[in-house]
């Protein structure tokens, strides 16, 4: 029969919860703090994030990257279950969406994946930050959005509040990947802002700390704390029950604090990890416990 067993649900839920802890453990924690009822919808919807946004770095070419994510569009918004049983993540997303997606749970995946198919086909850095600003809303927005929606959380303030919360994401996890997307041959600081400061995409690919790479990735994460600003200003008027979905609002505000310490050097790689887990850990029970973010 094409539904999942209990035991493979089950099984499925646990294997997004375990993608989560290994790809992106600040997140892991974050989800750990939600009400359990929550979690693993939470973690299912947080793993596709981390499944679709990890093909383009590990994809062998770029028509292998685009046709892998073709397949989790076609299997997100449109797949049979039959589709969907072969892959624990899909299983256990469509499971937590109620396996039938509404549309407006579809839009959202859609946007999410073709975020991704964009930035695979795309052929050098972006251009603007608001180029950047554009690709962190549809793919860690939407992923945003839809873990409230699994959940059944609806509220207008909340759906805004993550519409910055995922800019703020998107925009950190690049300057914080600049280190593993150059030893890719990969950059996405803005080629404008590079042009204003002298820095040359080669330069970004050897690494090579200079004035210009930190000037540019100062007007990134000045864009980054604007949007967490933003999000942490509706806090008021987002509802308790949304506000443990913004916890990701803890880890992103830490690496900005830590990148503006360092002079904003994308280079430093003690930066890029991230603080002591059990500060960071600390931190986010403080702000869940406080019904903060």
């Amino acid at each position: 029969s094409t539904s999942a067993s209990t035991d493979d649900l089950r099984a499925a839920f646990r294997h997004c919860v375990e993608i989560v802890r290994a790809r992106d453990y600040e997140t892991y924690l974050c989800t750990l703090a939600l009400p359990r009822a929550s979690a693993p919808a939470a973690f299912a919807v947080r793993a596709l994030n981390a499944e679709t946004g990890s093909v383009v770095g590990n994809a062998e070419s770029v028509d292998a990257a685009v046709a892998r994510l073709m397949w989790w569009r076609e299997t997100m918004t449109a797949g049979s279950a039959g589709t969907r049983a072969g892959h624990p993540v899909a299983l256990a997303t469509l499971a937590a969406l109620g396996n039938e997606p509404n549309a407006r749970a579809r839009t959202w995946m859609r946007r999410m994946i073709e975020a991704r198919i964009a930035d695979a086909r795309s052929d050098g850095p972006p251009r603007t930050i608001a180029d950047l600003e554009r690709y962190a809303s549809d793919a860690h927005g939407s992923a945003l959005t839809l873990a409230l929606d699994a959940c059944g959380v609806r509220n207008a303030d909340a759906d805004h509040a993550v519409s910055h919360l995922g800019q703020a994401i998107g925009l950190s996890a690049l300057l914080r990947g600049t280190v593993a997307h150059a030893k890719q041959r990969r950059c996405y600081l803005p080629s404008d802002a590079c042009a204003r400061h002298g820095v040359s995409t080669e330069s970004v690919y050897r690494m090579e700390p200079s004035e210009g790479v930190r000037n540019v990735a100062h007007e990134v994460a000045s864009a980054a704390k604007g949007h967490l600003d933003s999000a942490r200003a509706m806090a008021s008027r987002v509802p308790d029950d949304a506000k443990p979905f913004l916890l990701q609002a803890v880890p992103v505000g830490r690496y900005l604090d830590a990148l503006e310490a360092r002079d904003f050097d994308v280079f430093d790689e003690a930066v890029a990890k991230g603080g002591a887990p059990l500060l960071t850990q600390g931190a986010i029970a403080w702000h869940a416990f406080k019904r903060a973010y």
